[in-house]
């Protein structure tokens, strides 16, 4: 497969463990703390590298957020363009979770909004048409980075999360994948449609590949040429769905690249069946990073649930 090149944010996480979440004007004690390595853009990055792919990572941290650093270059990523910025804190959250599973997050960007066009500039000097480039919506200048990389004729692959109101004005058309959840594609659509007609109306918009996530539901895709399919989720006891969606949208860039090597639906079946089981591992561990399988322990998960 091609190289990927990232463009995300780098969090630290910090998890509490709620009887529910926090309501306006209560104060409520944790069961228990936990810190973690986090952000989409490095979540997303872990789960390509260990789904086997080869993953550059672009972004920023601050003076608290070099071990960040040091783990993404442990994992196996080439982070020669991960800037540090002394004045400002490192992006982080807190993370509520409750004894279901569930969680809440509040997210401060800190560095992850000090990403430079030269430094941008400098990172993707090195990229080849037909590379992939993945992007969420945690950095600043989104819209500059997808046009960056539609420029440059790199295979985009954008999660619109958080999801902020200016991105509906923007142009979708050569974007080569939209990775999004049913939440987002209602913000995105202005209604409330079926999955199966969200992700038509996000494919006619231009993107070559529309991947809607819908939770225990699973998933469902559209390619601009009208094909469309569904993927069922994995049955499994969630402990934890932090980093659930992020684990799913690394693994199906692996998937994608399928795709665009063969033209073959099938082939994206498969590795989207490949990452709807890396899902599943992960929410049954606590936390988003250390969730995140490896490329191994899927392909044991799914011998073990073939029909």
């Amino acid at each position: 497969m091609s190289q990927v090149y990232a463009i995300g944010s780098l969090n630290l996480d910090y998890v509490y463990k709620v009887p529910h979440f926090l309501r306006p004007g209560e104060t409520l004690e944790a069961a228990h703390r936990a810190v973690h390595w986090g952000g989409k853009g490095l979540n997303q990055t872990v789960a390509m590298l260990r789904s086997g792919l080869s993953v550059r990572h672009c972004g920023a941290v601050g003076a608290d957020g070099t071990p960040l650093s040091d783990f993404l270059a442990a994992e196996g990523s080439d982070v020669s363009h991960l800037r540090v910025d002394e004045r400002s804190a490192t992006g982080h959250t807190f993370i509520q979770v409750t004894p279901d599973g569930e969680n809440a997050i509040l997210y401060y960007p800190g560095t992850n909004h000090a990403v430079t066009e030269d430094l941008v500039r400098d990172f993707l000097a090195t990229a080849r048409e037909g590379d992939f480039l993945v992007l969420q919506n945690e950095v600043n200048g989104t819209a500059r980075l997808i046009d960056e990389g539609k420029r440059r004729g790199l295979r985009v692959v954008f999660n619109p999360s958080p999801f902020s109101p200016e991105l509906c004005a923007l142009d979708l058309s050569g974007l080569y994948a939209l990775v999004l959840n049913e939440t987002e594609a209602a913000e995105w659509t202005g209604a409330e449609l079926a999955p199966e007609d969200a992700a038509k109306a996000l494919a006619d918009k231009g993107v070559a590949v529309v991947i809607l996530t819908l939770g225990a539901k699973g998933l469902v895709w559209r390619t601009k040429e009208g094909e469309s399919g569904s993927v069922p989720a994995f049955r499994v006891e969630a402990v934890d769905t932090t980093g659930a969606g992020d684990t799913l949208a690394g693994y199906a860039v692996g998937a994608l690249g399928a795709y665009a090597e063969t033209g073959s639906t099938a082939a994206l079946v498969e590795g989207l069946r490949t990452a709807a089981a890396a899902a599943a591992l992960s929410v049954t561990k606590e936390g988003a990073v250390p969730s995140i399988p490896k490329r191994a322990d899927v392909e044991r998960f799914l011998t073990e649930h073939s029909a």
